[in-house]
């Protein structure tokens, strides 16, 4: 993490000096709060449908790792707040979730040092002045974390959204190898909503350890296995899907 350091120097006493220094202090005082602040930005954002999108994130603690509030995001009037502590490194990519149904993955991080949360929404236009979240399931992950959008007709005509995140076992440090936990989320319906979402439906942990410093690509090597389970998931709830009721 960049940080800014001003470390103690010593100045003459001399009237000039002071009449240097503290101009150019407090210049330097005033562009570092203007920059700390809540500002809504749209730069470098992927369109949706046309309409401006637009990430506010806001300022943080003193040392740059906290967020004092949540990240936000707009598609014009209507916008979508991530929870409280959810306010680092907003992110949004587009996902398309159906043919003629796009969506917006959004990202925002809670504060840390060496280790953070990851809280994701897939977000639609929605009903008033909110935007709707696809994920209906809890999606956040830790930053020793991977995730992933597949398409796999067999499984579902939208793409799975997958993510593995680390496990802390007995006799390791933070950061090195891991087992994980595989977390697969379909696009469904429900008979409680209008819509369909994602819900989670599956979830595992890995028998082998990865190693996400040494480049591990987790969920190509555990794709098979994941797309396996997916399989067996689904029909086993086709018969209960298809008996009356």
């Amino acid at each position: 993490m960049d940080r800014t350091i001003i470390e103690k120097q010593e100045f003459p006493i001399a009237a000039m000096a002071v009449k240097l220094i503290i101009p150019a202090l407090l210049l330097f005082l005033v562009s570092q709060d203007t920059s700390a602040q809540s500002i809504p930005h749209s730069r470098n954002l992927p369109k949706f449908m046309g309409r401006e999108v637009t990430i506010t994130e806001p300022e943080t603690d003193a040392d740059g790792f906290f967020p004092k509030g949540p990240a936000s995001i707009c598609i014009e009037e209507q916008c979508y707040t991530a929870p409280r502590e959810f306010g680092r490194f907003p992110a949004v990519e587009l996902v398309q979730v159906e043919k003629d149904m796009p969506a917006l993955l959004f990202s925002a991080a809670t504060g840390g040092v060496s280790g953070w949360r990851i809280h994701f929404a897939l977000l639609r236009p929605g009903r008033g002045k909110n935007l709707d979240d696809l994920f209906l399931s809890e999606t956040s992950v830790s930053n020793q974390s991977q995730h992933a959008f597949w398409n796999d007709s067999a499984i579902s005509d939208a793409p799975i959204f997958v993510t593995a995140d680390y496990i802390f076992g007995p006799d390791e440090g933070h950061y090195g190898e891991h087992r994980y936990i595989i977390s697969a989320y379909v696009r469904k319906p429900s008979s409680n909503v209008d819509d369909l979402y994602y819900y989670l439906v599956d979830r595992y942990m890995t028998a082998r350890r990865y190693d996400l410093d040494a480049k591990a690509d987790i969920l190509s090597s555990e794709k098979q296995e994941i797309l396996a389970r997916l399989g067996r998931v689904k029909a086993e709830a086709e018969p209960r899907q298809q008996a009356p009721r």
